[in-house]
């Protein structure tokens, strides 16, 4: 049997496969797409912390913090100029231990990578770089240097457990003694040692310091640099102790009056000399020697206001001005003749010539 359907007029028939439309129909249920969220860029990696600029001490660690802990791999931070050790990451740090230690009163470039990158941010972007400045050790840990090396007549008490000389040591250890020095006593180890001013650049402190760098081939300024600090450490870690013994001269005003050469513990010459006359008279007091000369000519003033100018003066030893130990040829010797000056036999004064050096002291009392 055969059923006839008839759409009714005017209605709308579907094509095959689509909802019905018009008056009466019924659609289906539809949802409209949801538009897509760019997703969020994730932040930059960013630097939260990094060493103070002025390092007080070289053997510490350094220390940059990022955002988030260094992804695996984020370049490591580098110094310039380059220094023995190692980086490693720490949580959040990158931290640089130095093998010993960064160099005294010297100057570094710290830089951070364009290309550093925390765990879940994007790189840095750009390099940064910061200086940074170690510090001098200060003069406590000077005295105690070149006490250790026999530049100065005094140790540190051995109860404070540090070398008192005359052994190696590492150049860490050397560099922590010198950052963060011992407390305790300096002890004199050479009998009527010169007095020291304690933790003082005073002259005793500055004469052993000018036999230091003199026997180092610097310039015997009496003032500690960056090259003095690294003779210093080099010095302690190979025991390279001062070759001569500690060498002082005293001259006493007493008549008659005398000079005397101290070679560690003894004396090792005694002589009559003649010091500055009235209106002229030689200062007294603890002075290095700072200047040296087989002859020279000395000009100057008279006390009663006549110039002088004496050429080929020999064996001379400036320690204060104008003043100095050298020969010169008197009838006697052992009072007061000279313009200042200590005045020695001409042969005497060759002799205690060959026995001083730059910043050996002369003691005026």
């Amino acid at each position: 049997m055969f059923v006839l359907l008839v759409a009714a007029p005017g209605a709308a028939t579907a094509a095959p496969g689509t909802a019905p439309s018009g008056p009466g129909a019924i659609s289906p249920s539809t949802t409209a797409p949801t538009p897509a969220v760019p997703a969020k860029p994730s932040p930059r990696t960013q630097i939260l912390d990094l060493p103070a600029t002025i390092l007080r001490d070289g053997t510490a660690p350094l220390k940059v913090r990022l955002s988030g802990a260094p992804a695996f791999n984020s370049p490591a931070p580098t110094l310039r100029p380059s220094v023995a050790g190692s980086w490693k990451a720490l949580g959040d740090y990158e931290v640089f231990t130095p093998t010993s230690t960064l160099q005294p009163c010297y100057s570094y470039a710290l830089t951070v990578w364009a290309g550093t990158d925390a765990l879940g941010d994007r790189p840095l972007g750009k390099a940064q770089s910061t200086h940074l400045q170690v510090a001098c050790p200060g003069t406590l840990a000077l005295q105690q240097a070149l006490g250790r090396l026999g530049y100065l007549p005094y140790t540190v008490h051995a109860s404070k457990g540090a070398n008192s000389g005359h052994a190696r040591e590492t150049r860490r250890q050397a560099a922590r003694y010198a950052f963060d020095p011992p407390r305790g006593p300096l002890e004199p180890d050479v009998a009527d040692a010169p007095g020291l001013f304690y933790e003082h650049l005073d002259p005793t402190t500055r004469g052993a310091l000018m036999v230091f760098q003199e026997t180092r081939g610097q310039d015997p300024t009496g003032t500690p640099t960056s090259a003095t600090w690294a003779s210093l450490l080099a010095s302690e870690t190979h025991a390279a102790d001062d070759p001569r013994p500690y060498t002082f001269v005293t001259v006493s005003e007493s008549i008659p009056e005398t000079l005397e050469v101290h070679e560690g513990s003894h004396v090792a010459l005694s002589t009559p000399a003649n010091t500055g006359v009235p209106g002229a008279t030689t200062e007294q007091g603890t002075f290095p020697i700072y200047a040296r000369y087989v002859s020279t000519t000395m000009t100057g003033t008279n006390p009663d206001g006549s110039k002088y100018s004496d050429p080929g003066v020999p064996w001379v030893n400036y320690f204060n001005g104008g003043d100095a130990v050298h020969g010169f040829p008197r009838a006697s010797y052992g009072t007061p003749q000279s313009n200042g000056c200590v005045e020695l036999p001409i042969g005497t004064s060759q002799q205690v010539f060959g026995m001083l050096s730059i910043g050996d002291l002369v003691i005026v009392n």
